[in-house]
C-alpha cells in the first residue's frame, strides 16, 4: 500500500530534513512521514495481536515535498510526480497553501489549484487525503491573514466534506493562542521541529490513516 506524499516544505521536512537538499546527516525524524509510518506499524501490530493472527501489509510512504512550492507549482508537477509515478499510489496526502498565502495570493485562487490536485488524482483512482492549512507563530499580528488563513480552511474543510474527502486538521491541531505552538516551531516561527512533525504525523494518523486501516484490517 503506498501512501504519497505531495506538498510544500512541511511534507518534505524542511529544515531538519529534506529528500531535496539531505545535506550531511539528515533527520528522519523531522518530516511527518516517519512518524506516520511509526504509528501505522504500531497499530498493525497491535491489531495482530488482538486478533491472534499475523498481518502482512506492506506499506510505503514517498516523499514529494519540495520547499518552497506554492499550489501552482504542484499543478505544474502533478503529472510527473504523482499521476504517472510507478507503481500507482494507493493514496496522495496533499499538503500545501502556506507559501500561497504567505505570497498574498487570493483565496480564490489557492481554494481553486487545490481543487484541481485532487480531482486529477481522484480521476486515475487515487484515494486523496486532504489538509487544512497549519498556523504560524505571528499570525495572530496580522488580521488580514489571520482572516484569510480562517477563510480558506473553512472552504477547505466543506470542500473536503462535500466530496467525502479524508482530511487532517493541521490548523486546529497545532493551535495554540491563535498561532503555531511554539513547541512545534523549529525556530523561524513557520517550520517544524522534530517534535512538531511527531504532531503532524499523529494529526494525519488520527484523523485520517487509522480510519483506513481500520477498515482494511477488519
Amino acid at each position: 500500500m503506498i501512501f504519497l506524499c505531495f506538498g510544500d516544505s512541511l511534507t518534505s521536512g524542511f529544515p531538519g530534513y529534506d529528500p531535496q537538499f539531505t545535506g550531511s546527516y539528515p533527520n528522519v525524524k523531522s518530516q511527518y512521514l516517519y512518524w506516520l509510518n511509526e504509528l501505522c506499524q504500531e497499530y498493525v501490530q497491535e491489531q495482530a495481536q488482538n486478533k491472534r493472527r499475523e498481518i502482512n501489509l506492506d506499506l510505503q510512504f514517498i516523499n514529494k515535498g519540495i520547499a518552497g512550492e506554492l499550489t501552482g507549482d504542484l499543478l505544474r508537477r502533478v503529472k510527473r510526480d504523482v499521476l504517472k509515478y510507478k507503481p500507482k499510489p494507493d493514496y496522495c496526502i496533499i499538503e500545501i497553501g502556506t507559501n500561497d498565502l504567505g505570497w498574498g495570493l487570493r483565496v480564490e485562487g489557492i481554494l481553486k489549484n487545490i481543487k484541481i490536485l485532487h480531482k486529477m488524482t481522484k480521476d486515475i483512482g487515487i484515494i486523496n487525503i486532504g489538509t487544512t492549512i497549519p498556523p504560524i507563530v505571528m499570525e495572530n499580528l496580522d488580521e488580514i491573514y489571520m482572516n484569510k488563513k480562517y477563510n480558506l480552511n473553512t472552504e477547505l474543510c466543506q470542500y473536503f466534506q462535500e466530496n467525502n474527502i479524508l482530511y487532517a486538521d493541521l490548523f486546529n491541531g497545532m493551535l495554540s493562542n491563535k498561532g503555531l505552538d511554539k513547541k512545534y516551531d523549529v525556530g523561524d516561527g513557520l517550520h517544524f521541529s522534530v517534535e512538531g512533525y511527531k504532531r503532524m504525523g499523529t494529526i494525519i494518523f488520527n484523523d485520517c490513516v487509522q480510519r483506513i486501516l481500520k477498515n482494511i484490517l477488519i
